[in-house]
């Protein structure tokens, strides 16, 4: 039990520290990040309920590729649903909350809790060589599928347009469907054929998930602050981070920023 915990927890760390790089100009409070990660971990426990009656129907009988079908289908709308209410129901209406790639980064947050948790199951459960394969595939899903759900949710927060949120469900929740489908199917039926287009979902997802940090990375309202030379830079005082020379209120947290000499005056 403990090794499986802290293996699956380590996990979960490493690939939300590999992401966390990719939030270039504004890093996320590490009390947030902590927070949506324990809300992923809570989120399993409805997930599990809600999947466990489905579950149990198709052990006690060979399932039928359309049974697989319509049970990843649940599957999907109940894990995505609720890793997004584990970001909803804490730091989304934290001013920290303040550019599209905080979405992103947050959900994976949320997803990264889930996948430990639910892979500490299957590692009890399967053994250790199961918890292995997971650590890249398994985990790699939630948080590519978390992660593009998070840009539209970032983006709907940011443009206040709550059609984007379904944008970001139909996509998480098609990718999670047919991810999962996929594989199973290849497990019954010993098909690589199946197999291989779990792959390629898991592989699209990737390719998606990059694409969208790239253009939340180029949306970020901090981007040209990052960019500035530090000359022409200086932290708020009340905030400490940085912003430019010449600004009167810092964008980060809302304070009026003073404009005595000595603080603007740039040194060549």
């Amino acid at each position: 039990m403990i090794i499986a915990l802290l293996f699956s927890l380590l996990v979960a760390l490493f690939w939300l520290g590999r992401f966390r790089r990719m939030d270039k100009f504004e890093k996320e409070p590490e009390r947030l990040i902590y927070l949506t990660f324990f809300a992923g971990v809570l989120s399993t426990i409805p997930s599990i309920l809600l999947e466990a009656p489905f579950q149990m129907t198709s052990s006690y009988h060979p399932p039928l590729i359309r049974d697989l079908f319509f049970l990843f289908l649940w599957v999907g709308i109940v894990e995505e649903t609720f890793k997004f209410l584990a970001v909803r129901l804490t730091v989304y209406r934290s001013s920290e909350f303040n550019e599209v790639m905080d979405g992103m980064i947050y959900m994976v947050s949320a997803a990264m809790g889930f996948a430990a948790a639910e892979n500490v199951g299957y590692m009890l459960g399967f053994g250790f060589s199961v918890g292995l394969l997971r650590a890249i595939l398994s985990y790699l899903a939630h948080l590519s599928f978390s992660a593009i759900l998070g840009y539209y949710m970032g983006k709907a927060k940011i443009e206040k347009d709550g059609n984007q949120l379904w944008v970001g469900f139909i996509l998480a929740i098609s990718l999670h469907w047919f991810y999962n489908f996929f594989i199973v199917a290849g497990t019954f039926k010993k098909s690589e054929w199946f197999f291989l287009l779990g792959l390629l979902v898991w592989v699209f997802g990737l390719i998606l998930t990059f694409i969208l940090v790239k253009k939340a990375q180029a949306v970020s309202p901090f981007r040209t602050t990052h960019l500035l030379p530090r000359r022409l830079t200086r932290p708020c005082q009340a905030c400490g981070k940085m912003v430019s020379s010449k600004a009167w209120v810092c964008h980060h947290c809302g304070e009026p920023l003073s404009l005595e000499e000595d603080e603007v005056t740039l040194k060549v």
